[in-house]
């Protein structure tokens, strides 16, 4: 018998299935999940404002060190990045990221 060798997956696609699944995680929460639990794994966050300084959006930082991820509230899409990869996968805020943050601004 011989052994089947799975292919190991690029760091394309790597990052594509990371993405993906931070995407699907926003629009489809886990039962009893909330933006408050869901902002817990994250590390940081930049808003987007307005010249008068009123909120627009946001981003935060859910990867850092290797790839890069950020879910960006502004744009609707979670936008990943490693070496020269970048990948975009648009998501449904069922989680109330946007207004979260827009409290946490607190302007």
């Amino acid at each position: 018998m011989s052994a089947i060798k799975k292919k190991s997956e690029t760091c394309e696609e790597q990052l594509r299935r990371m993405v993906r699944n931070i995407a699907d995680g926003i629009t489809n929460p886990k039962e009893g999940e909330t933006s408050s639990t869901w902002m817990e794994g994250t590390y940081d966050i930049r808003y987007y404002i307005n010249g008068d300084k009123s909120y627009l959006g946001a981003e935060i930082l859910c990867a850092g060190g290797g790839p890069t991820i950020w879910v960006n509230t502004y744009t609707k899409e979670v936008e990943g990045y490693w070496g020269c990869d970048k990948v975009r996968e648009p998501f449904i805020d069922n989680l109330d990221l946007d207004y979260y943050c827009e409290e946490m601004y607190g302007y």
